[in-house]
């Protein structure tokens, strides 16, 4: 039937069904300030590290910029294997170190990338917020739009103690750059609904907005920022 073959995997995808050993991350483009767009997700542009989590036959790698182990420094996301359906799959999110109020600290993250002194490696608690599914059951996505991406993702990633799906708003950009700006948040991700993953510079793909927190700035918590009215 024609609606099975629209759900078969596109040549260039099943050419190989092993997950590459690396992948060049798209790269948001910075534009002046939130803005509205009905083709467009917005979310909390997260104060953390970038990373790609591979999921392959149940075993975890990462790859993060200037970090050659990140599993060493991140031993508490050893198990994320456990809590995604499927095989085959790589993530594209974000790692914060937690504090103990579970708001994300620069400083606890920093001294888990760069090795840190003695007793800072195991401090705070690690989480990752992932944004986008590039690879699922060993079949590569990146072609496909960024709305049937976030669908499947929320689809292989259930919600855990460590790991989550980032939450977002669709089209209205600047009504959560307001919500974010009371929480102390510095950026916004815009991702184009229609768009495929790019990597490098992602062009009208992923546009990242600065938002200008009130003074003094809060500190927000990872809990209260996930309960803003974003569906």
């Amino acid at each position: 039937m024609l609606g099975d073959q629209l759900k078969l995997p596109l040549p260039e995808e099943i050419a190989d069904r092993r997950l590459p050993a690396r992948i060049r991350p798209m790269e948001a483009v910075a534009v002046d300030a939130p803005f509205d767009d009905p083709e467009y997700f917005f979310e909390p542009w997260w104060p953390g590290a970038r990373a790609l989590a591979f999921v392959e036959s149940g075993r975890l790698r990462m790859q993060v910029s200037g970090l050659s182990d990140p599993i060493a420094a991140f031993p508490e996301l050893g198990d994320l294997p456990q809590q995604v359906v499927g095989e085959g799959v790589v993530l594209d999110g974000t790692l914060l170190v937690l504090d103990e109020e579970g708001r994300p600290d620069a400083e606890l993250l920093r001294a888990r990338l760069t090795g840190g002194q003695p007793g800072e490696m195991d401090a705070g608690r690690p989480a990752y917020v992932a944004s986008d599914l590039l690879w699922s059951e060993g079949v590569s996505w990146s072609r496909r739009p960024f709305a049937a991406r976030r669908d499947r993702l929320t689809a292989v990633l259930p919600a855990g103690d460590r790991v989550i799906v980032g939450r977002g708003y669709v089209h209205d950009g600047t009504l959560v750059a307001e919500a974010l700006a009371a929480l102390g948040i510095e950026g916004l991700s815009a991702k184009r609904l229609s768009a495929r993953y790019r990597p490098g510079p992602g062009r009208d793909a992923w546009l990242r907005a600065p938002i200008l927190p009130p003074e003094p700035r809060p500190r927000p918590t990872l809990a209260l920022i996930l309960r803003l009215p974003l569906s």
